[in-house]
């Protein structure tokens, strides 16, 4: 049974790479297009790891990575943080929020890979 990913990306073009990247190593993928699209497709369902990109319309993926560790049942669950900043403060707030691992913008496939299989194995 493959492993279920949700993706949270404003980017289409974006969205589209990680998809991809991942539907070819037989992960299945659920995306959504803002914070609170992820926070509703979450709620309908079981994933095994998230992907959020900090800067999306809506609510961003530091207020959904706070809402997700401290108010949902999936508090658990390994979550990749994204980011086209290069400052240290995003990453700091986001490891300092319970994220697993930060990717920063622009990433290659690999990358990609190698983070969600540390988190998800």
């Amino acid at each position: 049974m493959p492993k279920k990913i949700l993706s949270a990306e404003d980017s289409p073009a974006t969205q589209k790479f990680i998809s991809f990247t991942l539907k070819y190593k037989g992960y299945e993928v659920t995306t959504a297009n803002d914070g609170i699209e992820a926070l509703e497709k979450l709620a309908l369902g079981t994933f095994d790891l998230i992907i959020l990109d900090i800067m999306m319309p809506r609510m961003n993926g530091l207020e959904v990575l706070k809402e997700i560790k401290t108010k949902t049942p999936f508090k658990d669950v390994p979550i990749i943080m994204l980011t086209s900043e290069k400052g240290d403060a995003d990453r700091k707030q986001a490891m300092e929020l319970g994220a697993t691992k930060f990717l920063t913008k622009p990433f290659q496939p690999p990358e990609l890979l190698e983070a969600v299989e540390g988190a998800i194995g």
